[in-house]
């Protein structure tokens, strides 16, 4: 193939992905909003999943000269989880904290144990999110204001659906952020007897 052909094709395949990436999302959130968010609970080392989606992040973010820091504080305890929608967690703050992060910044991901609960931070070097902004967050098909950084593109459901599964752990997520300064989400989960 010549140039121009190879790069019709890659614009072809990027642009079935994000499709791919949509139909997905409004499947998600369809099945959320019925009622129909299933879980398989698992017994999880959640510091060995989070440590493997960082490896995984790093390789992508590397693309974009980013780095992804992982840092266990303290003992990190078994927890019952869906492990696939966790995952699916991980990857939207992550990939969040990624495409609105500058090149050559480190995106920090924090497991710490406080209490009952297990507490993930995500934090990011991006442009930070208004006050304005922050109520309608993780809501669907919420943009803010913020570009990436490299052109990604997103549905405005990512959020959306971490919160729904989050809250379907019995947990709750947020984010706190300044801006000009970046943001953190958390995520906090309850720690049960396995």
């Amino acid at each position: 193939l010549k140039e121009e052909q190879r790069e019709f094709l890659a614009v072809i395949r990027q642009s079935s992905e994000f499709m791919l990436k949509l139909v997905n999302d409004l499947l998600d959130i369809a099945n959320i909003e019925a009622g129909r968010l299933v879980l398989d609970l698992q017994p999880t080392d959640v510091a060995t999943l989070v440590e493997r989606n960082v490896a995984l992040n790093n390789v992508l973010a590397a693309r974009k000269n980013i780095a992804v820091s992982f840092e266990r504080i303290g003992e990190s305890p078994t927890v019952w989880l869906d492990v696939a929608k966790f995952v699916q967690v991980l990857n939207n703050l992550i990939g969040n904290a990624v495409k609105f992060s500058p090149p050559g910044a480190l995106v920090s991901v924090r497991l710490s144990r406080q209490g009952n609960e297990l507490v993930l931070a995500v934090t990011d070097q991006g442009p930070g999110i208004s006050p304005a902004e922050m109520g309608r967050l993780f809501k669907p098909f919420a943009r803010g204001k913020a570009q990436s950084t490299a052109g990604e593109k997103g549905t405005g459901l990512g959020l959306a659906i971490a919160r729904r599964i989050v809250e379907a752990h019995g947990g709750r997520i947020w984010a706190e952020s300044q801006e000009g300064h970046g943001s953190t989400f958390y995520v906090v989960l309850p720690l049960r007897s396995v």
